[in-house]
């Protein structure tokens, strides 16, 4: 909330937040982790009118229900919620009961809507971004006018919008709203209900991809209980998913390293032979080379397919609320607090680049330290993320190294056959001369007769 404004404030019938009150201790002090809530009553009375806050706060979902009962007072008071705090100019908008689309204010105009769905403060959709969301619960959530009326027990809204954006709420003088404040962000907005509201939020295609991966997981933990095991099926089933594609990338990958050697003797035959016929025969013997290796360099770009899966599959973890433990983690949307998992990601980094670099040491040396300034930010990943990353990587250095040999199987058969001419004898008898033939690829020599010098 925005510097010396006050949440929550109440306002009205005698009722000012800037004036002083006669306050009581909190009461009701309540914390159940299991149950993510958090229980406190404030009461205070004020010229003669008594409000009474019944205040459940749900950390995990950033939602707050606050029950307010106005007695000795007016039959309506105003709840003020101010606007977000490094918000300039925030988005505020307010979708009236059985409305198709929502009301936003202009600039720093004030617009009134009667009996609300929900009201909103929002700023522009990122993983900073925050929002507050006002919901109204019990009889004022199903309050429906018998005619053209307003219904008495409505949450009716004005909002003012730019840099002093605000929400003022008129409610009953009992009351029951249910207030969002936290991200502006598709997984926590679908996590704490927010999702599906009309207006409030227009996922992208990542965004859209994001929805799928959540809901099957919550589909996988309703058949196995707990979201360490999600996480690794969820890989495990992503993987075999994007097994093809990946294979058709590790493939070039292999094949780019079975040529290198080659690659680095064309290289080096036409490194001071500069001109154009110089070029285009290096060109054409490159091109030889692909074919001799069934190589397609275009075979590389299949790894850009499942980018969009593996970039809302990022999003999801790292946005989604585990509420829950696995192994020695005390909490997967946390990071490691022993940093177990960092060193293992390290470790497994650097073992799929070994496996990826293999024929080409300097290369690996160069890229290698490239992991330390990962590791910084493995330390500060939550924990479900490190873990998904280290299963998939585990899992695709399996298959490089399947790859690898299918490879270097395959590309055997291309050794160059030699004639290496026999040792020659002392004797002058006119006994058939030899030849060895040696297969480089096979591995396996043959000795035929040479023909006679009759």
């Amino acid at each position: 909330m925005v510097g010396t404004r006050k949440a929550l404030a109440v306002q009205g019938g005698g009722l000012d937040p800037a004036q002083p009150a006669q306050t009581q201790p909190p009461t009701g002090l309540t914390t159940d982790v299991k149950a993510n809530r958090q229980d406190a009553v404030f009461r205070y009375v004020q010229n003669g009118v008594t409000v009474t806050k019944t205040v459940t706060l749900h950390p995990r979902n950033f939602k707050v229900d606050v029950r307010t009962e106005v007695t000795g007072g007016p039959q309506r008071v105003n709840l003020l919620f101010p606007g977000l705090g490094k918000a300039d100019n925030p988005r505020v908008q307010a979708l009236a009961r059985g409305g198709a689309q929502p009301a936003a204010v202009q600039g720093s105009g004030q617009l009134k809507v009667d009996n609300i769905q929900y009201a909103a403060l929002q700023e522009n959709p990122s993983q900073v971004a925050h929002a507050l969301i006002i919901r109204p619960q019990g009889e004022s959530a199903s309050a429906t006018p018998a005619s053209g009326d307003t219904p008495t027990d409505a949450v009716n809204v004005t909002m003012t919008g730019g840099a002093q954006g605000l929400i003022t709420a008129s409610v009953p003088a009992s009351s029951n709203l249910e207030v969002y404040g936290g991200r502006n962000e598709l997984i926590h907005l679908y996590q704490s209900g927010y999702s599906d509201l009309p207006g409030l939020f227009k996922p992208n295609f990542f965004g859209q991809i994001s929805l799928y991966i959540v809901k099957f997981m919550e589909w996988l933990y309703g058949l196995i209980g707990n979201w360490g095991l999600v996480l690794v099926v969820l890989t495990i089933v992503l993987r075999a998913a994007m097994w093809p594609l990946m294979q058709a990338q590790g493939r070039s990958t292999a094949r780019m390293q079975a040529m290198q050697p080659r690659m680095r003797e064309l290289q080096a035959k036409y490194k001071d032979r500069k001109d154009v016929d110089s070029q285009r025969a290096m060109q054409a013997e490159m091109a030889q080379l692909y074919r001799d290796y069934n190589f397609n360099p275009a075979g590389c770009f299949s790894s850009f397919v499942p980018f969009p899966i593996l970039i809302a599959l990022w999003s999801t973890i790292r946005n989604f609320e585990f509420d829950s433990g696995f192994l020695w983690l005390p909490d997967l949307a946390i990071p490691d607090p022993f940093y177990l998992l960092a060193l293992v990601y390290l470790i497994v980094n650097i073992g799929q680049l070994y496996v990826m670099t293999r024929k080409s040491p300097e290369m690996f040396r160069q890229q290698a330290f490239i992991y330390i300034i990962f590791l910084y930010f493995a330390l500060t990943f939550p924990a479900g993320v490190t873990i998904y990353i280290i299963l998939s990587t585990l899992i695709g250095i399996v298959q490089q190294v399947i790859i690898n040999k299918q490879v270097e199987k395959e590309t055997a058969n291309l050794g160059v056959q030699k004639v290496v001419p026999a040792a020659p004898t002392s004797s002058k008898a006119t006994k058939p001369q030899k030849a060895v033939i040696a297969d480089k690829g096979n591995k396996t020599t043959k000795v035929i007769d040479a023909p006679r010098k009759d």
